[in-house]
C-alpha cells in the first residue's frame, strides 16, 4: 500500500464515515508523521468541500521551539493551508503535562461536528499498547489510540491508524518533505522511547510482523470495548442519575437500580458512567471497594476516595464529589413575588411557585415566602402550628446529611416564625415549587 490523497480519502470518509464537509483541525508538531498528514490533507482538500487548519503548540521544552513554529507556519503557508500557533509556559517539562496543555488548547478551538485529526500510525499505537500493558492496564487502556471517538462536541480521529511507519517514511522522502526532529525523541530514559529503540526492534528480530499484531490487538480490543460501552448504554437506560450539584459539586447514580445486574455488568456500567462524566477512572483495588459498597452499603459518615474524589452513599445512591469541597453557604433569600419565577445559585436552579403557594402566600397577611439555610431559621415551624425538630424532617426528606446545613429550604416567614414547607433540592419534589435545573 502506498500513501495517497485518495487512500486517505478512503481511510476519512468510508472506513471511519466522517463528514465530507466537517471542518478539518490538524494536530501539527511539525514532525514527520504530522507532515505528512498535512501535506495529505492539503492535496485532498483541493478535491473535497472542507475547511482545514492546522493547529501548532509550542510547549518552549527546546532552543529551537520557537523555531520549530516558525517552520511550522512557513510549511502551513506553502501548502496553503490555515494554521493557529500557541506558545505556553508549562510547570515542568513531564510528557503529560504537555499533552494535557495541548489537548486543553485543541479543545478551546473545535466546535460541535468539527473533526480533530492526529498523526498517529500502526507503530504508534503497538507502542502505546506495549506502554499500558507494563502499566497493568485493563482492556480499556489497551485499545487506547481509537481510530475514531468524541472529543469536546466535536470527533478526534487518526486516519494513519493502518499505516505503517515505514509508509510515511517512504511518502515524507518520496515528496521531497521536510520536517523538524525532535531531540528529546532519542532518549531512552522516557518509557515510550524505549520501546520504541529497545523493545520494538527486539521484538521484530523474533517476529518480523510483531507491530502489526500488536496494532492488530488494539483494534481488536476496540471493537470488543464497543461492545462493552454499549451495553453499559443499554444499562444505564434503567438507572437513575442526578447531576452535577451546586452545593457539593456531586453527581450521583442509582445504585440500587443496578443490584439485578451480574458483578461484571456493574463493574462495567460503574466505569463507563465515570469515565463518561470525566469524573474519575477506579484502580482495579478501588472497584472492587466500590462493588461490595453497593451490595452492603456503608453508612452514610463513611467516605471512600481516590485520585481526589470522593463517594459517598445514601438512600441507594452513590454520590461522587470531590475530595475537598468548598462550603458555600446559601444563606437567606426573599421571593417577594411569588408570582414571578426566581433563579439561585447563579441561575443554575430556576423556581417558579405553584398556585397552591401563591394562594398560601396570599392567605397569609404580612408573611413572605423566603429561601433560607438550617442555620439562619427563625424559630421552625411546621404548617399546622407545632414546632419542628428540622434534624429529623431533613432525615424523612432523604436530604443527605452533608447538604442539610446548606441547602435552601423554602418557608413562610412572619413575626420571626419560619413555617417551614419543604426543601428544594434538583431530586426532591413538593407541593410547593416547580424547579428547572440548567442543562
Amino acid at each position: 500500500m502506498t500513501l495517497s490523497a485518495q487512500w486517505l480519502s478512503g481511510e476519512l470518509f468510508e472506513a471511519l464515515n466522517l463528514n465530507r464537509s466537517a471542518h478539518y483541525f490538524l494536530a501539527f508538531s511539525g514532525g514527520m508523521d504530522s507532515t505528512v498528514l498535512l501535506a495529505l490533507m492539503a492535496e485532498l482538500q483541493k478535491r473535497e468541500d472542507f475547511k482545514l487548519t492546522a493547529l501548532h503548540v509550542n510547549h518552549n521544552l527546546q532552543d529551537q521551539s520557537q523555531a520549530w513554529a516558525d517552520h511550522c507556519t512557513q510549511l502551513c503557508g506553502f501548502l496553503g493551508v490555515d494554521v493557529r500557533c500557541i506558545s505556553v509556559n508549562l510547570e515542568n517539562s513531564s510528557e503529560a503535562v504537555a499533552r494535557n496543555a495541548r489537548y486543553n488548547w485543541f479543545a478551546k478551538q473545535v466546535k460541535y461536528g468539527d473533526v480533530l485529526l492526529t498523526a498517529h500510525h500502526r507503530q504508534d499505537r503497538a507502542e502505546t499498547f506495549l506502554f499500558n500493558l507494563m502499566r497493568g492496564a485493563g482492556s480499556t487502556g489497551l485499545s487506547s489510540l481509537r481510530a475514531v471517538r468524541p472529543f469536546y462536541g466535536a470527533t478526534l480521529a487518526r486516519p494513519l491508524l493502518n499505516a505503517s511507519r515505514e509508509q510515511v517514511s517512504e511518502y515524507a522522502r518520496a515528496s521531497g518533505l521536510s520536517w523538524v526532529e525532535d531531540p528529546s525523541n532519542g532518549r531512552t530514559n522516557y518509557s515510550r522511547n524505549a520501546i520504541r529503540h529497545n523493545i520494538i526492534p527486539e521484538l521484530t528480530k523474533h517476529r518480523p510482523d510483531a507491530v502489526q499484531n500488536i496494532a492488530r490487538a488494539a483494534a481488536n480490543l476496540e471493537e470488543e470495548n464497543g461492545l462493552l460501552r454499549e451495553i453499559a448504554i443499554c444499562d444505564l437506560v434503567d438507572v437513575r442519575e442526578q447531576p452535577d450539584h451546586p452545593l457539593d459539586r456531586s453527581h450521583a447514580l442509582c445504585v440500587d437500580d443496578m443490584l439485578h445486574l451480574s458483578l461484571a455488568r456493574k463493574s462495567n456500567l460503574l466505569r463507563f458512567w465515570l469515565q463518561s462524566l470525566k469524573l474519575h477512572t477506579p484502580s482495579r483495588r478501588f472497584m472492587t471497594q466500590l462493588l461490595e459498597a453497593i451490595e452492603t452499603p456503608p453508612s452514610s459518615t463513611t467516605v471512600l476516595q481516590e485520585g481526589g474524589k470522593q463517594f459517598r452513599f445514601y438512600r441507594g445512591f452513590m454520590y461522587v464529589m470531590p475530595a475537598q469541597v468548598e462550603s458555600h453557604p446559601f444563606g437567606v433569600m426573599d421571593w417577594s413575588n411569588v408570582s414571578q419565577p426566581i433563579n439561585i445559585f447563579e441561575s443554575r436552579w430556576r423556581l417558579d411557585a405553584t398556585n397552591k403557594l401563591r394562594e398560601l402566600a396570599h392567605s397569609k397577611s404580612g408573611a413572605h415566602v423566603r429561601l433560607v439555610e438550617r442555620s439562619k431559621l427563625d424559630n421552625p415551624k411546621a404548617l399546622h402550628g407545632h414546632s419542628l425538630n428540622v434534624k429529623k424532617w431533613m432525615q424523612e426528606m432523604a436530604i443527605p446529611p452533608w447538604r442539610r446545613q446548606s441547602l435552601p429550604l423554602l418557608t413562610l416567614n412572619s413575626k420571626r416564625e419560619d413555617i417551614l414547607l419543604g426543601a428544594v433540592d434538583q431530586q426532591l419534589h413538593n407541593d410547593w415549587v416547580y424547579l428547572e435545573v440548567a442543562s
